[in-house]
């Protein structure tokens, strides 16, 4: 588990390097080092509000699946899985499932595909915030529309229960991967009703107010930073890259995501010059996806000390 992520924070330390040589590094510390704290600590709030509203999807999903887990414990798992957004496609949060099991013996495959819902719904809601702009700006208007594509028919492809059961059955009569089509099945019997239309409704309408608190964070940051544009500009980018960097299925969309925001806020005017538009990129970067992980460092080490050490799996 920590080389997952210590592979995810080396990644990161290359990106920034990297970036650092693009966008001349001594000007992007200097613009670093005179941005106003108070508004970095604000851009932490929102993301803090981000959190509270996953956590509530997180939690509906488990009474969605019958399952009664005490929301301090329910709280500590969800946090603990933010130190795998550092993964391809966060799908390292599966560990959020080994965690339950381990606390109250929960079968892993039971809740498992709510990692899954969550990152389906997570990418409608940025969808949904992304569309604001996409009509308006070019800018990754055709990966917008084919990963909506591939994410509302893997949707509607979960919603037909006869196609999954014959798919199921062909894995049952392949070699090796055969035996694993008691676990499939009993976390499809979950998946079904994490995916149903009036659920989708419902997690997709909280994770447009999840993100949409990073998005205004970032406006903020922009701001602070004397950036031009407006909120929807904000919006429209943060959105835009996230999509990029979970499609594009590297450990935390890292270089897809911060190189797409560089670019985002150069082509759209709303910074002129290199270094504010790196130092933009950073600092939300680090008010997001670095900050998640910190957060469920210690929340992993609380869930150790009560619970002990998780099988690797």
């Amino acid at each position: 588990m920590e080389k997952r992520i210590l592979w995810g924070v080396i990644l990161g330390v290359v990106v920034y390097a990297i970036l650092g040589l693009v966008t001349d590094a001594r000007e992007v510390a200097s613009v670093l080092l005179d941005f106003p704290y108070l508004v970095f600590l604000g851009a932490l709030g929102l993301t803090v509000v981000n959190y509270s509203v996953r956590f509530a999807k997180w939690h509906y999903y488990l009474r969605l699946l019958g399952l009664q887990v005490a929301w301090p414990l329910s709280l500590n798992v969800f946090l603990a899985g933010l130190v795998m957004s550092v993964t391809p496609g966060k799908l390292g949060e599966v560990l959020k499932s080994l965690l339950l099991r381990e606390a109250q013996q929960i079968p892993a495959a039971r809740t498992a595909p709510i990692v899954i819902a969550e990152r389906l719904t997570d990418l409608l809601g940025l969808f949904v915030i992304a569309s604001l702009g996409v009509g308006t700006f070019t800018f990754g208007r055709w990966a917008f529309v084919v990963s909506l594509i591939v994410v509302v028919t893997a949707i509607i492809i979960l919603n037909q229960p006869r196609l999954i059961a014959w798919m199921l059955r062909i894995i049952a009569g392949l070699p090796v991967v055969g035996k694993l089509h008691d676990k499939l099945e009993e976390a499809y019997e979950s998946m079904r009703q994490l995916v149903g239309w009036k659920a989708l409704t419902v997690t997709t309408l909280m994770s447009v107010i999840s993100w949409s608190m990073e998005g205004i964070a970032f406006y903020w940051i922009i701001t602070a930073l004397g950036g031009g544009g407006s909120v929807l500009d904000a919006l429209f980018i943060f959105s835009m890259t996230t999509i990029l960097g979970a499609v594009s299925f590297l450990p935390g969309g890292l270089g897809v995501t911060e190189g797409g925001m560089i670019g985002g806020l150069m082509l759209l005017g709303v910074f002129t010059t290199r270094a504010p538009a790196g130092a933009a990129t950073y600092l939300i970067r680090f008010a997001t996806l670095w900050f998640g992980v910190l957060v469920g460092f210690f929340a992993l080490l609380r869930f150790r000390r009560v619970y002990g050490e998780v099988p690797e799996e």
